[in-house]
């Protein structure tokens, strides 16, 4: 009857120090994993679960909210956050020129144009993707399975891990954003052997099998940024249209043509990985709360 829920602010603080340490950073080789832990500790029975953890976007843990007798009353946020962010243009963010990747051509071209640059190469993609996530990677796995082989697509198009939102009134596309590429690591190597998914995009990292199935049949994995979802549909995105399993939705695979759409070079046909290279000044060790 008497218990309370409290802060237990030293736990917080060694959460946090742990987590500075891992070595794991933003997107891209940035240096914090977080910026704040919160450890609140509450009574409960005991046979129910002890420990959560709640994982929340920046932006939704700032928005303070009631309620009270009189109804439900929610922070007004700020509606132009861009207004704090430094001037900042494009030649600021580069220490070397920006590639313009001409998606128009054939997949061998664009192949042995991504070849000429490292891994970490700022890259603009202008021309078309395909839009395929996990229900059309199943599906596309059940053709092979079937002795149907890739579809053409899959072969002559770079593919992009993502689904679209609504789609506005008057716009080309609702908000776009990659989807996490891990999820369909475990197909890359057997797309690849069927001549199929090249080059591929989405965001964050990939496993070891990705990279070398890349190395072994001449593949690319670019990084694409998560968070502008919006601007990418707003800035880039100028079509879209469904090809194939449309009775699937938002998981349908979808054509879309892009301009000027950013990304990085984070694999490439060596067997190089962007990510190691962040990673190796850390040593990558796990880290224990003991």
């Amino acid at each position: 009857k008497l218990g309370h829920g409290f802060r237990d602010l030293d736990m917080e603080q060694r959460i946090l120090k742990l987590s500075q340490e891992t070595g794991i950073g933003a997107q891209f080789g940035g240096k914090y994993f977080c910026h704040d832990v919160r450890v609140i500790r509450l009574p409960r029975h005991g046979a129910s679960c002890p420990v959560a953890m709640a994982v929340s976007c920046s932006a939704d843990r700032q928005m303070l909210g009631k309620i009270t007798a009189d109804g439900i009353f929610l922070e007004q946020l700020e509606t132009d956050p861009a207004r704090f962010l430094p001037d900042v243009t494009h030649d600021d963010l580069q220490d070397s020129p920006v590639v313009q990747i001409d998606l128009n051509r054939p997949m061998d071209e664009i192949r042995a144009e991504l070849s000429k640059y490292p891994v970490k190469t700022r890259v603009m993609l202008t021309g078309p993707l395909v839009v395929a996530r996990d229900i059309a990677h199943a599906k596309l796995k059940e053709r092979i399975d079937a002795g149907q082989g890739l579809p053409d697509y899959m072969k002559n198009i770079a593919v992009y891990y993502a689904g679209p939102a609504k789609t506005p009134e008057g716009m080309a596309s609702g908000s776009f954003g990659p989807t996490t590429a891990g999820r369909m690591d475990s197909y890359v190597d057997e797309f690849q052997a069927n001549g199929g998914s090249f080059v591929m995009l989405a965001k964050g990292n990939r496993s070891r099998a990705v990279t070398d199935a890349c190395k072994k049949h001449g593949g690319f994995y670019l990084g694409s940024i998560g968070g502008p979802a919006a601007r990418l549909a707003q800035d880039c995105i100028t079509k879209v249209e469904v090809l194939e399993y449309a009775e699937l939705g938002m998981e349908a695979v979808w054509k879309i043509e892009v301009q000027d759409f950013p990304a990085f070079i984070v694999v490439d046909d060596k067997g190089n990985d962007f990510f190691d290279l962040v990673n190796k000044p850390f040593g990558g060790t796990p880290v224990s709360l003991k």
